[in-house]
């Protein structure tokens, strides 16, 4: 996993954790929206 992650560069590695995170943060402020 290492290895994969270090074969990448830097900006690769924020995309995708922007990508990743991105659908997880709209739907948990959609969600605290919704239980207000």
């Amino acid at each position: 996993m290492f290895l994969a992650v270090t074969s990448l560069s830097d900006s690769q590695v924020y995309i995708a954790l922007v990508v990743a995170l991105l659908p997880g943060l709209l739907a948990w402020r959609l969600a605290t929206e919704l239980y207000k």
